[in-house]
């Protein structure tokens, strides 16, 4: 009896343990200024709180009926069920307007508003939901897998290019792979996001020192945010040529991302270990 007292004491210090790291310890270190690429430091000029319970992953703007659309996670508890969430948002980011529950295969991820009152919607695995709004609703119209083998993905992020009709994603961590998407989703191609020649404050690896948490399209480049040192990569998806770094200074680990007239909108985390989160908005100085 004593044995298995001592093995039932073990277990629960390692539960204990384990929890805590999961839930009370930082992810990233989200200051932009300890990045070791150097990056032009903009600060937020705003902060909106984020709505109360709500796990919001990814933003996108809306620029026909100029309102925001919000994706979120599933609830995080263990026993909770398989649902996320997409939600219409006031301009102002202070109502929502609209909110439809998916069933979906797991969190959802990244958003983007892709034309003709459709949206696209990513989650961590790579299935892209399909969501048109009819007569004041929303309705699922498809959902496509982008991965026709098994494997392990994580993506966390969603861009939609207008000009050539296109949709970009990428894994969120290890190796930077971006895919190339087309409007209906079939993928095109991959390649590896490459930061080149970069100027660094010390050595670094992109694999393991930053993240893609979040992807937004605008003057031909891609603006990827990485969460670890809240940081802003200006990317050109055709040249594969990185143009400009932004370090976003006084924000919180952050994830979707969106602009709108050149202002920046990012997400901020949902995370026991950190104050309740935002909408940021920060001014891009292209």
């Amino acid at each position: 009896m004593k044995k298995y007292l001592i093995i039932g004491a073990v277990l629960v210090v390692i539960v204990v343990v384990v929890a805590y790291f999961m839930f009370f310890t930082k992810e990233v270190d989200d200051i932009a200024e300890n990045g070791p690429i150097k990056s032009e430091i903009i600060p937020k000029i705003d902060q909106i709180p984020l709505f109360e319970d709500m796990l919001a992953a990814g933003i996108s703007w809306d620029y026909d009926k100029d309102r925001f659309f919000i994706s979120t996670d599933q609830p995080h508890g263990l026993f909770t069920e398989k649902i996320a969430s997409f939600f219409v948002v006031t301009n102002t980011l202070d109502k929502i307007s609209y909110k439809k529950d998916l069933d979906t295969d797991g969190d959802l991820e990244g958003i983007a508003y892709i034309g003709n009152n459709e949206v696209a919607i990513i989650s961590e695995i790579g299935t892209v939901y399909y969501l048109k709004e009819i007569d004041n609703e929303w309705e699922e119209t498809r959902r496509v897998s982008l991965f026709k083998e098994d494997g392990q993905h994580k993506l966390s992020s969603l861009a939609y290019d207008p000009i050539n009709g296109q949709l970009y994603s990428a894994e969120k961590e290890g190796k930077k792979i971006i895919y190339q998407i087309s409007r209906n989703g079939d993928l095109i191609n991959s390649f590896e996001f490459n930061v080149g020649d970069v100027a660094a404050k010390r050595e670094f690896d992109i694999y393991k020192d930053y993240t893609i948490a979040g992807m937004t399209y605008g003057n031909r480049h891609l603006y990827i945010f990485s969460e670890a040192y809240s940081t802003i990569f200006k990317y050109n998806p055709e040249t594969k040529h990185l143009a400009t770094v932004y370090g976003v200074s006084g924000i919180h680990e952050s994830s979707g991302i969106t602009i709108k007239n050149g202002v920046a909108y990012l997400v901020g985390d949902f995370e026991d270990y950190l104050p309740a989160p935002n909408f940021y908005k920060v001014n891009i100085p292209d």
